[in-house]
């Protein structure tokens, strides 16, 4: 069930850009793996369009996997930060600046303490992750949409 608010933001997102959000989701490492389908309900649930990085994905596939699905935002599932990372934070930062995307916001889900928390544009921590989250961040991205039309007019 969405708040009144999500749908509004929703709504005029739809408005601007002629659909719903879209957001990319991958994971670090396989220890991420089995949150998949979770995390990619709760925001599919939230109104986000998801599509879903194939497993072993490496950070130059992902990068490119978000701008041919053009997506809004890049979610990074981040939960071990002593696991052998298979797509690291910097590399993935690094592979959409390679691209000319740093338009695509990019946020992991994992540990609201992990060290590389100020490189990226929002952290959601996995343990507490709801509704309120989806919300936040259709908002974030509904503003940085309203400025990009305001310098245009």
């Amino acid at each position: 069930m969405t708040s009144p608010e999500l749908a509004s933001n929703l709504a005029r997102f739809a408005e601007i850009e002629g659909r719903h959000p879209r957001l990319l989701l991958a994971t670090a490492s396989s220890v991420e793996e089995p949150h998949h389908k979770r995390v990619a309900t709760l925001f599919a649930d939230g109104g986000f369009d998801v599509d879903i990085a194939p497993k072993n994905s490496d950070a130059q596939s992902i990068a490119l996997q978000a701008v041919d699905c053009d997506a809004d935002i890049l979610v990074l599932i981040r939960l071990s930060l002593d696991a052998d990372d298979r797509v690291g934070v910097a590399d993935l930062i690094s592979s959409l600046a390679a691209l000319d995307a740093e338009y695509i916001k990019f946020g992991i889900v994992g540990k609201t303490d992990d060290p590389v928390r100020d490189n990226v544009d929002f952290v959601f921590d996995l343990e507490h992750l709801g509704t309120a989250d989806c919300e936040a961040l259709v908002g974030y991205i509904l503003e940085i949409e309203e400025k990009r039309i305001e310098q245009h007019i």
